[in-house]
């Protein structure tokens, strides 16, 4: 059997638990026992189970005490009976026993109290204080008096007279500096506001400081209501700034040396929670917080003024802070509460929040809530709590009855992984606005949902229901954005307020796939505004270099409420969006739109990139199902490629801007503002409908080349009768270089219904080609046909037909009725077949002339050979320079005109065909006697050839000189 190696950080955490654990199991209970190493000795008597300890040598407003040993048993008091005027009480252990307190530790006024013991100091069960002041518990070896001296345990030494400062610095000169632990769970009075308090605890406003080297709290818990809480220790040799005003203590840890370890569990709390003030501080190499530990400060419920602001945590790392298993850290103005939250800086190398851990900064009560800033290089926010019920999660939020603002979320990482549930949030549930969430980090990947797939991972901004404040903005920044398995990153607002606009700017964005457990749940990137809501969505823009979205995954904005929806805008240099997801009902793609049963417009999709490639039944959609209008669809590229269907073939890939069943709001209009090359392939479409009582939308296409291949249409559908007479719907216009449709592929408007116009078709092209039963049509099944309007140079394979043939390429027209049939209009300005075609002569050029002799094959000047191959006709004389001989041709079948129901005319010039004109004779084809050459070079066959001069070329033919 084989096992895996944990990683050195966390050896080092379980090896430093062990020896805490190890260290208080093997303790022996010591007493308070004066040394002889002051001019005035300390004094300790015992009354009861009382040690009263006095005398010590006063400085200034500073006593010092000294011992060999020092430990309160269980139900016993340390009494410093301490003048009223003294500030600061200072002692030290100069032995080699640990510090055991199990008792209370008492003084008199308000003087700080501190206690230095390099072997070690345990605070157990029973322990808890009563001193008027701060209290300062270290394993360092001296407390440093600014630059005038020591007052140390490792040597001790009188006092200097000089000595009447307040200490400044901790001096800690160990290798490895004693841990110092805490478990103290004793009755420690009322909160502010009035709850049970345990503990060891300090007056309100004051500081309690643990600095050792490992300081472990197993379920015990601090207390400093307004005041100030400081964890942490040094694991090699330097000094600890104490920085105080009066009775307000701080620590500063220098940056280049290396700390020691903190630790909570079972149930550990720091609580600094109270009307005003309060603020934590944790300086480690590791920071473990397990078991449902906890870091607490903000307004407590009931207290407070609008001036009231409480401290901030700081948690600063060297290494790791790891929390798990329900532990929490928190800064918030509880409900009922007024005044401002502090905020929450996280500072690590690696940061691990999972079990249901979490991190917020949040508001229930009138104040603002505070923000919440990580830095740190590795940041894993994983799963959720054993019973499902709480998301591992960074959160700012306004909670619900809330009326403040909530604070902004700020990440800034090298990696960011959100996977198995957990959730990175930033949201309001009241009246007032959510904050900001901005991501700024190398890669981020967000991955997968809950075990049972109902939560998904993600980073969320949002306005939740019954709210009434604005969602706040969703930012990310970083190289690579990965969203896969169900993960979602999303802007909402479920209420009155606006949705928060969502921005990613990336290098490499993947989104894909779909929830394991629920395919119908696919991997998203969204801005929507939700069902009952009615306030608008936000924007949501995409810049990035690639963007693959795949595998039922999605990317969009959208409306299911009253609100509108946002503009999606994706820009890029490479666009793929392919494929379903694995049961085909999901299917990847870009969309704006405005849902079932909603009333607000959906926004515009606007995709500007070089290469867009839509293929396996993937889609990109502007829409509406609702009453509310759809957006418009545009799309501006160098390369558009549409190809295929889903793999059952249900879905085509496709391009659309359409409204849906049952909706009554009108659709919006696809536009490809330009692109070289258009190619839609293998069933795949491009189209705008209505399919609701709203108008249909125009399409618009501008490119170099279109090619239509297999199946392929370009198709405007609508079931709607035009609402306004001056509005055109469902019309196709396409202005392109050449046009090429084949493999019964098509160009449609199909119109639907009784009093349903066909829309128009409108083509303007260089070259017009259809083969293989592919058609353009403009029909109304019920009413009437639209009109085809077709300017172009050349046009081959493709004809119009009042009865279209079932094996031909088509162009149509066609109503209900005759009479209803539309126009068919196809100019050619620069061609007039009506001059006919005559034979041509067999032999054009006389071939004896087109070989010259001066290069004879097999002789010392040519040993080259020179072979033409090909349908026919003479090679060119090697003498002359090359030319381009290539031609486009197409076979065409001559055969008379059918009875037609409308008329077409082909003409250099557009004419107007009536619906109401009569059959016409077949019209009659004049040979052509000749061709010409135009301005341009170009070859034209004509009737009659006009009267020219022949000349000769103009260049020097090529000569073969034989060599002597």
């Amino acid at each position: 059997m084989s096992f895996k190696t944990a990683p050195n950080w966390l050896q080092d955490l379980g090896l430093a638990i062990f020896s805490a654990v190890t260290l208080y199991a093997n303790i022996s209970v010591a007493q308070i026992t004066p040394d002889s190493t002051l001019p005035n000795n300390s004094n300790v008597k015992l009354e009861g189970n009382t040690r009263i300890i006095e005398g010590g040598t006063t400085r200034g407003a500073n006593l010092f005490h000294s011992f060999s040993e020092f430990s309160v048993p269980t139900n016993s008091t340390a009494l410093f009976k301490n003048a009223a005027d003294i500030q600061n009480i200072i002692s030290r252990v100069t032995g080699k026993s640990i510090s055991n307190i199990d008792g209370l530790i008492k003084s008199n006024g308000t003087a700080n109290v501190f206690l230095m013991n390099p072997n070690g100091i345990i605070f157990g069960k029973n322990a808890s204080l009563n001193i008027g002041g701060s209290f300062v518990a270290t394993t360092a070896n001296a407390i440093k008096f600014d630059n005038l001296g020591f007052f140390s345990a490792s040597n001790p030494e009188a006092p200097s007279p000089l000595l009447t400062v307040n200490p400044n610095a901790l001096l800690f000169n160990q290798i490895v500096a004693a841990p110092i632990q805490n478990s103290s769970t004793a009755p420690a009075g009322s909160t502010p506001g009035g709850r049970d308090a345990f503990g060891l605890r300090v007056r309100d406003g004051r500081s309690l400081l643990l600095v050792g080297g490992n300081v472990n709290m197993d379920g015990g818990r601090l207390n400093a209501f307004g005041g100030r809480v400081s964890l942490g220790g040094l694991a090699s040799a330097d000094t600890v700034g104490l920085n105080g005003d009066g009775n307000n203590l701080s620590l500063s840890f220098p940056n280049s040396v290396e700390r020691s370890d903190v630790f909570l569990s079972n149930g550990a709390v720091v609580n600094v929670i109270a009307d005003n003030g309060g603020s934590i501080a944790v300086n480690a190499r590791n920071l473990e917080m397990t078991r449902q530990s906890l870091l607490l400060a903000g307004i407590e419920s009931g207290l407070g003024s609008n001036n009231s602001r409480a401290g901030n945590i700081t948690v600063n790392a060297t290494v790791a802070i790891n929390l798990n298993n329900g532990s929490l850290i928190a800064n918030q103005v509880e409900p009922k509460a007024n005044g401002q939250a502090g905020d929450i800086n996280i500072s690590a190398s690696r940061l691990q929040i999972s079990g249901g851990a979490q991190v917020s900064a949040r508001t229930g009560g009138a104040g603002n809530g505070g923000s919440l800033r990580v830095n740190a290089q590795d940041v894993q926010i994983i799963g959720r709590s054993a019973n499902n019920w709480f998301a591992s999660s960074l959160g700012a939020s306004a909670q619900p009855n809330s009326t403040g603002d909530a604070g902004d979320l700020t990440i800034k990482t090298n990696n960011l992984l959100v996977r198995d549930g957990a959730q990175v949030a930033s949201s309001t549930f009241g009246t007032g606005t959510a904050g900001s969430l901005s991501i700024d980090a190398q890669d981020v990947q967000l991955i997968g949902t809950s075990v049972d797939g109902e939560y998904p991972s993600g980073l969320f901004a949002s306005a939740q229901p019954n709210s009434t404040g604005d969602a706040g903005d969703l930012t990310v920044k970083t190289n690579t954005l990965v969203v896969r398995n169900g993960a979602v990153v999303n802007t909402a607002t479920f209420g009155k307020g606006k949705g928060g606009s969502l921005s990613v700017d990336a290098q490499d964005v993947q989104i894909i796939g779909t929830n394991p457990n629920d395919p119908n749940q696919p991997s998203v990137l969204n801005a929507s505004a939700r069902q009952n809501s009615t306030g608008n969505a936000g924007d949501l823009t995409v810049r990035t270099n690639t963007l693959l979205v795949r595998d039922g995954a999605q990317v969009g904005t959208g409306t299911f409420g009253a609100g509108k929806g946002g503009n999606l805008s994706v820009d890029a240099q490479d666009v793929q969006i392919i494929g379903t997801s694995a049961d085909g009902q999901a299917f990847s793609g870009l969309f704006a739109s405005a849902q079932s049963n909603s009333t607000g417009d959906a926004g515009d999709l606007m995709v500007r990139t070089n290469t867009l490639l839509v293929r396996e039944g993937a889609q990109v959609s502007a829409g509406t199902f609702g009453a509310g209008k759809g957006g418009n669809l545009s799309v501006d590229a160098q390369d558009v490629q549409i190809i295929g269907t889903s793999v059952d073939g249900e879905y085509p890939s496709g391009l659309f801007a359409s409204s849906g069943l049952n909706s009554t709001g009108d659709a919006g209009n696809f536009t490809l503002v330009r692109t070289n090359t258009l190619l839609v392939w293998d069933g795949a479409g491009v189209g705008v409908e209505s399919l609701g009582t709203g108008t249909a939308g125009n399409m618009t296409l501008s490119a170099r080349s279109i090619r239509l291949n297999n199946n392929a249409s370009l198709s405007a559908t609508t079931l709607s009768p035009k609402v306004d007479p001056n509005r055109e719907q469902a019309t196709i216009k396409i202005n392109s270089n050449d046009l090429i449709i084949s493999r019964n592929s098509n160009i449609i408007t199909n119109a639907r219904g009784a009093n349903v116009i066909g829309g128009n078709i409108n083509i303007n092209t260089d070259v017009l080609a259809g083969f293989q039963n592919s058609d353009i049509t403009a029909d109304s099944t019920d009413f009437r046909g639209g009109n085809v309007r077709i300017k172009t140079k050349n046009i081959f394979g493709i004809q119009f037909r009042d009865i279209p043939s079932p094996n031909t390429s088509d162009i149509t027209a066609t109503g209900a009725t005759r009479e209803l049939s539309g126009n068919v209009e196809i100019t050619t300005p620069d061609i007039d077949p009506t001059n006919g075609l005559i034979e041509l002569p067999i032999n054009l050029v006389d071939a004896s002339q087109q070989i010259s002799t001066a290069c004879t094959p097999g002789s010392r000047q040519s040993q080259s050979s020179f072979v033409s191959t090909g349908r026919g006709g003479l090679p060119i004389s090697p003498t002359e320079p090359l030319q381009d001989t290539s031609t486009l041709s197409a076979w065409v079948r001559l055969r008379p005109k059918p009875v037609t129901r409308a008329k077409t005319t082909i003409s250099s010039q557009p004419i107007a065909v009536s619906n109401s004109t009569k059959v016409a004779a077949a019209t009659t084809i004049v040979e052509a006697t000749g061709w010409i050459l135009d301005s341009n070079g170009n070859v034209k066959l004509v009737a009659q050839v006009p009267s020219v001069t022949p000349h000769s070329s103009w260049q020097t033919p090529v000569s073969c000189p034989a060599s002597r």
